[in-house]
């Protein structure tokens, strides 16, 4: 089974820095990873990345700035998942409130640059903040 998905690497500017949203994963494994989830019927990549932005953590003022190159790919079991990449810019200011739901995260930070990448628990995310890093650090 192949299961086609969004994940939204959300940041915010404060002077000359850029701040990371992660979410702390409690359902199926824990650690630190970036929003994601399904793209549901015929919905486009693009409004699935907003629609789960806003789902799992409250934030409705959004902006897809970049979508990354390549894709996050994994499997568990017989299910393949095929996760387009977003580069989305957020206010730090507005409040975050996580889906209580679904307990799929007990907590959220945001996390400046520096430090983000070792909070990241799986190696493609680390791989593909690298790529949102380098592209943020071109372009503003």
């Amino acid at each position: 089974m192949l299961k086609r998905g969004v994940t939204g690497i959300v940041f915010s500017k404060s002077g000359q820095n850029n701040f990371f949203l992660l979410l702390h994963r409690c359902l199926n494994w824990s650690g630190w990873e970036f929003v994601k989830g399904g793209i549901e019927g015929s919905e486009a990549p693009e409004q699935a990345v907003m629609r789960e932005i806003e789902e799992e953590t409250s934030l409705k003022r959004v902006e897809i700035v970049h979508c990354l190159n390549g894709t996050m790919e994994w499997a568990v079991g017989s299910t393949k998942y095929i996760y387009k990449v977003f580069v989305v810019r957020a206010d730090m200011g507005d409040k975050v409130k996580l889906n209580e739901d679904i307990r799929e995260h007990d907590g959220f930070r945001w996390v400046e640059e520096k430090k983000a990448e070792a909070m990241l628990t799986h190696e493609d995310n680390k791989k593909h903040f690298r790529k949102a890093l380098e592209w943020l650090n071109e372009n503003g």
